[in-house]
């Protein structure tokens, strides 16, 4: 802990050619705008972009003054990379604002296969949920007022339905917009991750992507003890659960870097966003 710490002093948040995830991971992005002109978002992104990034309105932003930018199917490439800083500096420059809005992650859901993977995974994001929540939820920023509605958190829900057979835990969490963590089964199979706060910041894009596989790939590889995580939602009974997660848990991050991370960069570079330094 201590030399991650030194690190985080010390380092760089570093922006990276290429992340250690595998290259063939497929993944798309969806970025909510809000107080913008569509047609000229949907312009910008057709000239600079091309086709294959799609531009719609979202019906939960300002009515007439928003856009969503959806990517096409990327793969952890160089050129992926380029191109999302490109989109970065080109979001920069309209002057959006994000209070209402949500950044999306998106990935095959061919990397948990089976409704019990499912399950565990529902049950290791609860567990990790407030430090997810805390990175993820856009640097100084507060929680989106409508976070109740469009990413909410999940662990009382999934508390609550736990003694259900699992394909109706499932179900719960199928094609829904109201929590952070959904799987879409309509007319595709995807895992979408719902931040809490949307970023023009291409370096928190990186960052999600990299912490979403690995806490998906966590719960293949079957490496942590899914004892405590029992535990862990039979004993949760928080009331204000956004106020506590707005706190730091230090070591907390920490054991889930530890857990989920195969190199120390992935590691500080999560950990300076949690901490927002």
């Amino acid at each position: 802990m201590n030399r991650i710490m030194s690190q985080l002093e010390n380092g760089e948040f570093i922006y990276r050619d290429k992340l250690s995830i595998p290259e063939q991971i497929n993944f798309g992005l969806e970025m909510e705008l809000d107080k913008v002109d569509f047609n000229e978002v949907s312009r910008l992104v057709k000239k600079k972009f091309g086709g294959n990034y799609h531009v719609k309105t979202d019906k939960s932003l300002t009515l007439g003054c928003n856009a969503e930018i959806a990517t096409p199917k990327l793969q952890n490439t160089k050129y992926t990379w380029v191109t999302l800083k490109k989109i970065g500096f080109l979001l920069e420059s309209l002057t959006a604002s994000y209070d209402k809005c949500s950044f999306q992650v998106n990935f095959d859901g061919s990397l948990l296969p089976s409704v019990e993977d499912r399950v565990r995974f529902l049950k290791l994001y609860a567990m990790y949920e407030d430090i997810i929540y805390r990175f993820s939820k856009g640097g100084d920023n507060c929680y989106r007022d409508s976070l109740d509605t469009y990413a909410s958190p999940i662990i009382l829900t999934l508390k609550g339905v736990l003694k259900i057979n699992s394909q109706a835990v499932i179900e719960m969490f199928s094609n829904q917009k109201r929590y952070g963590i959904a799987f879409k089964t309509m007319g595709c199979d995807l895992i979408e991750f719902r931040t809490p706060n949307m970023s023009n910041n291409p370096l928190y894009w990186q960052n999600y992507i990299n912490a979403f596989y690995y806490l998906i790939r966590l719960v293949i590889s079957g490496k942590y003890d899914k004892k405590e995580v029992d535990e862990y939602i039979d004993k949760f009974n928080k009331i204000y659960i956004l106020e506590a997660y707005e706190k730091e848990s230090t070591d907390k991050a920490l054991k889930l870097c530890q857990a989920i991370f195969p190199r120390t960069l992935d590691t500080t570079n999560f950990m300076h966003q949690y901490l927002k330094k």
